[in-house]
């Protein structure tokens, strides 16, 4: 059974999160797994992520947690409601040992998740949670901008620079096709860092396509700086309802350095994104 792991911070962000999870739900007929990460104040946490201060967690055991467990009861019955299975998880420390520890346990998990971005030196520096969240999680992970339903995506853009490593992604980008009954745009972004001209990109479009067995799609080819830029503006201007996109979750000197292509489409995309994590060689 599939399981779909959802964040909340009570925010009008993880409503609109769930409520998309919920008709995400009604596909894959799996189970949602309701997460509150209580932030334990830096000092009071152990390298493994544990309350180490008695008086810290007794605070947080007594009124704060029981009203938390309540507001999480409250959106629990919201998926109930539907007749969908939900459970309810309130951790303590670091949201993000957390939920991977709960990933972990289950390599079928999905994690949908609101957010706003981040921008400028707030990105550089800090990031967005679900920048963060795809850089670690091992399971693909959906991010919401705001209120989103799946009645009303009708395409998908799948943002691809067509190599090799990219045909897993593509087999994902079809099972993600065919269970939402889209319509595919193959976007190749041309840089001046990976110029190519428009037949070039054209015959390496097609033979991607052929290669990994696409259906119902379109190739395009598009001129932008920067690939993120470009494939955020394609996928406003032809009103995809989602864009599709592979990464590998550069951590530690290599993100610092090289950064992330998915992890910038995440900042600055309005339009919502599901990352798949290529896996390592």
């Amino acid at each position: 059974m599939k399981k779909i792991l959802v964040p909340v911070d009570f925010s009008e962000l993880a409503s609109h999160a769930l409520n998309f999870a919920i008709e995400f739900n009604a596909k894959v007929k799996g189970e949602i797994l309701l997460v509150h990460v209580v932030d334990i104040p830096v000092g009071h946490v152990s390298f493994t992520g544990e309350v180490d201060n008695p008086s810290v967690e007794n605070f947080y055991t007594g009124e704060y947690i029981k009203a938390t467990k309540n507001k999480l009861d409250e959106w629990a019955k919201r998926v109930e409601d539907v007749g969908q299975k939900v459970s309810v998880h309130l951790k303590y420390g670091n949201a993000f040992t957390s939920i991977s520890k709960i990933v972990a346990e289950d390599p079928s998990t999905w994690i949908i998740m609101g957010s706003k971005g981040a921008s400028g030196l707030r990105e550089v520096f800090i990031g967005s949670n679900a920048e963060r969240m795809i850089r670690y999680a091992t399971c693909p992970v959906i991010i919401i901008k705001g209120e989103t339903h799946l009645k009303d995506m009708k395409s998908m853009a799948f943002a691809s620079d067509l190599s090799q490593e990219q045909d897993l992604i593509a087999d994902h980008a079809k099972d993600i096709q065919e269970m939402l009954g889209l319509n595919m745009h193959l976007v190749k972004v041309k840089t001046p860092y990976n110029w190519l001209d428009d037949s070039q990109a054209k015959k390496q479009l097609e033979h991607f396509a052929e290669r990994n067995y696409l259906k119902d799609f379109t190739v395009t080819s598009v001129d932008a700086d920067f690939t993120d830029e470009g494939a955020v503006k394609f996928a406003e201007e032809v009103g995809a309802g989602l864009i599709v996109i592979g990464t590998h979750g550069k951590k530690g000197i290599a993100h610092l350095l090289g950064g992330s292509i998915a992890e910038d489409i995440v900042n600055e995309s309005k339009v919502p994104i599901l990352v798949f994590k290529i896996p390592d060689l």
